[in-house]
């Protein structure tokens, strides 16, 4: 019998090693699969996809699109992939359009929850491994969303799950078994580009005239409210009666007509939504950005990262952070020092800018030590060499 036994793992054994050698033969080796990339308003993913397309040289991405309304793009696939080419020409010929039919691969690899719609039917179906990232967009304790999660969990093609947030990973443990999810907190966002492109900041009072109040985010419902934009300008108005050199700026799918800003509207700057080269000078001039979201009001259950990208992205510029923790998801950052975690409340906010604003020096101090600590946590380098680990694992 123990003969028998042996014999059949042998062979089993021997199947599996025949199988990926075959396809690290012939095959592409790591499959991208996406709903918004190539677009370049998706800065994490460009940072993230374009690694591995670095890194494995057989990588490809197969895309959608279907994501592009999100971000108010209208033109084709054709068109926005022309504009990427046209940025990161090394990998024309290596990102297409998704047609329902996915292409032989060793490994495959997506990001998002919905996403599993998609592409989990296609992936069983040719029995293709894979792994993807738990971000947050999924809504906890939602019917929906709990059984896309028991479908992906029950593939025996999913090989790791990714979490990023302390919620979404202890949430996600009451599905799957704890050795197939890994840890790792934050997200891929392009600290290289932002920091190394970075003109010298300027301070109030030493190099401008005017404290500068950013805020940074797309619009997913009314008036912004998941994203605190009520809050924001609600504060904006606030400060703009106690002070006459307070700014407001926005960036995002905002304008004039989402909430009144007429009397403060000489105070108060919009710009639309931009590309990561914009951020280095933008951000150079501020002096913090503002993120009071709020969750499960976008609908039942959906929550953002902490912080979100757009607070990431600003404080590896050196710009100081005020934001909200309502689900208390901070697990490195260190209040008052590298990051100032504000309530959801108006009166509290303009009270904790207020009195930065009279200690100008401290916020400077808040802005150089976040920068070190965003960078310490959420860099490049560190994020990539985690997730490289996992993949190398599967494509060897």
């Amino acid at each position: 019998m123990l003969v028998a036994v042996d014999s059949d793992r042998f062979l089993i054994e021997s199947m599996n090693i025949l199988k990926r050698f075959s396809r690290a033969r012939t095959e592409t080796n790591l499959l991208i699969l996406d709903d918004i990339f190539p677009h370049l308003l998706s800065a994490f993913r460009i940072a993230e996809y374009n690694a591995y397309l670095a890194r494995y040289d057989k990588s490809v991405v197969h895309s959608t699109g279907g994501a592009f309304p999100a971000v108010g793009e209208h033109r084709s696939f054709t068109a926005v992939r022309d504009e990427f080419v046209a940025q990161y020409p090394q990998f024309a010929g290596r990102v297409f359009q998704f047609d329902q039919k996915l292409p032989p691969a060793q490994f495959a690899y997506f990001v998002f929850l919905h996403n599993v719609r998609h592409f989990l039917r296609l992936l069983d179906k040719s029995r293709t491994p894979f792994a993807f990232t738990l971000y947050p967009g999924f809504l906890i304790n939602d019917e929906s969303s709990e059984m896309l999660l028991r479908q992906v969990c029950a593939s025996r093609n999913l090989k790791k799950i990714i979490t990023t947030q302390k919620l979404a990973h202890e949430y996600v443990r009451g599905f799957i078994e704890t050795e197939r999810v890994e840890f790792i907190y934050g997200g891929v966002f392009p600290s290289n580009k932002l920091t190394t492109a970075s003109p010298p900041r300027k301070y109030y009072q030493q190099d401008k005239s005017t404290f500068d109040i950013c805020f940074v985010a797309m619009k997913y419902m009314p008036k912004g409210i998941d994203k605190g934009y009520d809050v924001f300008i609600s504060v904006a108005r606030a400060l703009s009666r106690l002070y006459n050199d307070i700014e407001f700026h926005v960036v995002g799918t905002f304008d004039p007509a989402d909430i009144d800003v007429s009397d403060f509207k000489d105070r108060i700057h919009f710009y639309g939504t931009r590309q990561t080269d914009f951020f280095p000078q933008f951000h150079a001039g501020m002096d913090l950005i503002l993120s009071p979201t709020v969750p499960f009001v976008l609908r039942p259950g959906a929550f953002d990262g902490f912080p979100t990208g757009a607070c990431i992205e600003a404080a590896f510029c050196g710009v100081p952070v005020f934001c909200t923790d309502v689900l208390r998801q901070n697990i490195v950052f260190k209040d008052g020092e590298e990051i100032v975690i504000v309530p959801r409340d108006v009166d509290d906010i303009c009270e904790s800018i207020n009195h930065y604003y009279k200690n100008y020096e401290q916020l400077i101090q808040v802005g150089r030590r976040g920068q070190k600590a965003f960078e310490r946590e959420l860099g490049i380098d560190l994020q990539l060499g985690k997730r490289f680990r996992i993949l190398d694992e599967y494509l060897s």
